[in-house]
């Protein structure tokens, strides 16, 4: 009923526009010598020709042509309206509303973002948002816990007995637990490999030209910013990824920081969400704000070794209105996907450094030449 009165209404005003028209042309008055102006409806002087009255039988059929114009739009405006209301139910409706609803929550937290990251971008600074020594040590000290988590002949209760188990393998699995008042998971992993070297594993993953080879998701992944001239500190990451058909790809600014402690045998990286002065947000890409990622990778040798044990704890808010079902899925078809690119890269890396170390050690040979297994340097220690 509300629609058939809108193009009621439409029609008629259009109408009326028309007619207004009409009678403007009708009452102006054209002297000899003089022409209409259809714009001003008023009469133009010293104009030598006298073609005033042909103009105005025109101007009048136009106006017609104009009102007939108009009645026709309204008219396929009325059929569209019932075809619609033949073809969508009222619970259909009521999804389209639900749907507008949850996008305009969307953007109005894409707008909040953006105006947080206007009143914090001048006030970064490392002292607040660099990765401390704590935070690492407090991810280690988590591995722990998720081994214990692990152990069948555990013999008292664990802060994860409350997690969600969803794979359970004999290399590889994950827990999630939701987050309060969110649809959103927090991810836990724990998995082993025995073909690999910890250091590759490693490797793969903080060094962003590498990264770009074999995630074909990377649009962009650079250091925009780094605490101190060597890699022990901080640095600032920005990383665009695509994301899936039709929805935009998401940008991420996160800090950074990795340790390698060979007295203790264990290596960690620790990265979160930040802003930064360097990296506005982009009208291009959707901006999370939300991010953790927590790695752990304990060697069962040495690091040149292969085989490890590696937990990963993670979390992201990607801005987008998935169903909860649709995060199950993810999660349990994602994260072994990318942990086997994890993987295959890894064997890639390792390949390549020991080619590069043959041809090094073909073109260098000589008879103080040390023959050992190629290792990958890190440059870095604690």
């Amino acid at each position: 009923m509300l629609l058939q009165q809108l193009v009621t209404v439409f029609r008629c005003h259009w109408i009326r526009a028309s007619g207004n028209i009409i009678e403007k042309i009708n009452r102006v008055k054209v002297k000899k010598g003089e022409q209409f102006d259809p714009v001003t409806f008023k009469s133009i002087s010293k104009v030598r020709s006298p073609g005033c009255k042909k103009f105005s039988l025109v101007a009048k059929l136009l106006a017609l042509q104009w009102k007939l114009q108009a009645n026709q739009k309204a008219q396929r405006l009325e059929r569209l309206f019932m075809l619609c209301g033949r073809q969508y139910t009222q619970k259909m409706i009521q999804r389209l509303g639900k749907f507008s609803q949850r996008l305009m929550a969307l953007s109005q937290a894409r707008a909040r973002s953006r105006l947080g990251f206007m009143m914090g971008a001048v006030v970064f600074s490392w002292d607040r948002d660099r990765i401390t020594e704590d935070d690492l040590q407090n991810v280690i000290d988590d591995m722990d816990h998720i081994q214990h988590q692990c152990d069948a002949d555990k013999k008292y209760e664990h802060y994860m007995d409350t997690w969600e188990l969803i794979i359970d393998k004999e290399h590889l699995k994950l827990w999630r637990k939701p987050l309060p008042s969110s649809d959103l998971y927090e991810y836990k992993v724990y998995g082993t490999f025995y073909d690999i070297p910890p250091t590759a594993f490693f490797m793969v993953q903080i060094d962003c030209d590498y990264r770009k080879q074999w995630d074909k998701l990377v649009i962009d992944l650079d250091v925009i910013a780094k605490e101190t001239e060597d890699e022990a500190g901080s640095e600032v990451i920005h990383w665009v990824t695509h994301y899936p058909f039709p929805m935009y790809s998401r940008d991420y600014v996160y800090v950074r920081r990795q340790r390698v402690d060979y007295e203790k045998k264990v290596m960690v990286l620790v990265a979160r969400s930040v802003e930064h002065p360097l990296c506005p947000v982009n009208d291009q890409y959707v901006r999370v704000s939300q991010y953790i990622s927590e790695m752990v990778i304990q060697p069962h040798g040495e690091f040149e070794e292969n085989g490890f044990d590696y937990t990963l704890t993670y979390y992201d808010n990607p801005q987008a209105p998935f169903p909860t079902p649709a995060y199950y899925w993810m999660a349990k078809k994602g994260v072994p996907d990318f942990v086997d690119k994890l993987h295959m890269a890894a064997k890639q890396y390792q390949e390549t450094q020991a080619s590069k170390y043959q041809r090094a050690n073909n073109f260098c040979f000589s008879s103080n030449t040390d023959h050992t297994a190629p290792t990958i340097q890190l440059s870095y220690a604690s």
